[in-house]
């Protein structure tokens, strides 16, 4: 029998970090199964991948287009794909011919060596030809990276809010390239940071991919655009959710994004209540020593942790449960709780007879912010 694993599960993060020992941990336990789940280790870890087909995961439709996907977007080398033969030659299948790919696609692979400037103006309403997938030409030369390609088709009113049939948007495209420029390119000619995805298909935000690849910079440029840091992704995730979990797979720069974030949460306090993403089991689950200090340092975000004493229980549980668990972490986290108990009891004091915020309370949130006027 064959199911769904969800992307918090503690085997896609292993197989996403390359930890194969870790796998092995875990199937070792029966806490996971090679028959159970897709191929789903991310194209640069490679090794990961020959481990779970040597342990029999079977080679499914969505990893195989991964490998050519990964491979069109520029985003293996070439000792990857050579190394991902093993899931490219798994079936007879031409996946190049499958994509009926335009001619202003094969240009912008290189396939074809004509002039994308010179077809642009013998045929300008070529943009808005798409491949087989639903993915226009802007699509491919933003994944790729190719900024003078986006200008052209760009100046040529190819549609920056594109949306192919797996629900990727442009925008997410040019944040998956990891490169601010495309972002930025992008945003300047009108596209939406916060782009709606069709019931039934399953996409992350842009701002919490850009989250979860430490990208600091692209971070900035989607918050002050817009981008929503309370958009839930299908997994019931936020961006914020998303920098507390980078920390443990090893992102550059993951701390940053998160100070970002705590940063950022005062413009979100309300007369009558203060919000945010209920994220202490995901601390509990993922954070490091620097990451429950970030977090224990903005009220705010501490006031919108809810749970009570069962959360603070079950986080607690959560904790004894992680391979890094040492005495540092334990420490760390009963610091946060406590602070976040401290903080609750005093917000409390702090409501009006009409439920209003008293003016102290607001100074402390604003306070808490100190990268509010760059944002």
């Amino acid at each position: 029998m064959r199911w769904t694993v969800p992307d918090t599960a503690q085997s896609i993060t292993f197989a996403l970090r390359g930890d194969i020992d870790g796998l092995k941990d875990l199937f070792g336990r029966g806490l996971a199964s090679p028959s159970d789940w897709a191929l789903y280790s991310g194209m640069h870890q490679y090794k990961t991948v020959q481990f779970l087909i040597s342990q029999g995961v079977h080679v499914d439709d969505e990893s195989y287009e991964h490998v050519f996907d990964f491979g069109f977007r520029k985003k293996c080398s070439n000792t990857e794909l050579a190394a991902l033969e093993c899931v490219r030659c798994s079936r007879g299948n031409d996946w190049i011919e499958e994509q009926h790919f335009p001619l202003l696609h094969q240009i912008i692979f290189g396939i074809s060596p004509r002039s994308l400037a010179a077809v642009l103006k013998e045929h300008p309403d070529a943009v808005h030809a798409k491949d087989a997938k639903g993915r226009t030409a802007l699509d491919w030369a933003t994944a790729r990276a190719q900024l003078s390609h986006m200008r052209l088709l760009i100046e040529h009113n190819s549609n920056v809010n594109a949306m192919d049939a797996t629900g990727r948007s442009t925008i997410l495209h040019a944040v998956d390239s990891h490169n601010v420029e495309a972002v930025h390119m992008l945003l300047e000619a009108g596209a939406n940071p916060d782009p709606k995805v069709p019931e039934g298909l399953f996409r992350s935000s842009p701002l919490k991919a850009a989250s979860f690849g430490g990208l600091e910079e692209m971070v900035k440029l989607l918050l002050r655009s817009g981008a929503g840091i309370d958009v839930y992704n299908p997994e019931g995730q936020t961006a914020l959710h998303a920098a507390v979990i980078t920390q443990n797979v090893e992102f550059h720069n993951s701390h940053a994004v998160l100070k970002l974030f705590v940063d950022r949460r005062y413009e979100h306090v309300t007369a009558a209540h203060v919000t945010g993403p209920q994220v202490l089991g995901v601390i509990a689950e993922h954070a490091d020593v620097k990451t429950m200090s970030i977090i224990a340092s903005s009220l705010l975000l501490k006031l919108s942790l809810n749970g009570g004493v069962d959360g603070f229980v079950a986080g607690c549980e959560i904790l004894l449960e992680r391979r890094d668990y040492d005495e540092k972490l334990s420490h760390a986290f009963e610091e946060l709780l406590s602070s976040i108990a401290i903080a609750k009891e005093e917000a409390a004091a702090s409501w009006t007879a009409d439920g209003d915020v008293r003016p102290g309370l607001l100074h402390h949130l604003s306070a808490d912010s100190s990268f509010c006027e760059e944002l």
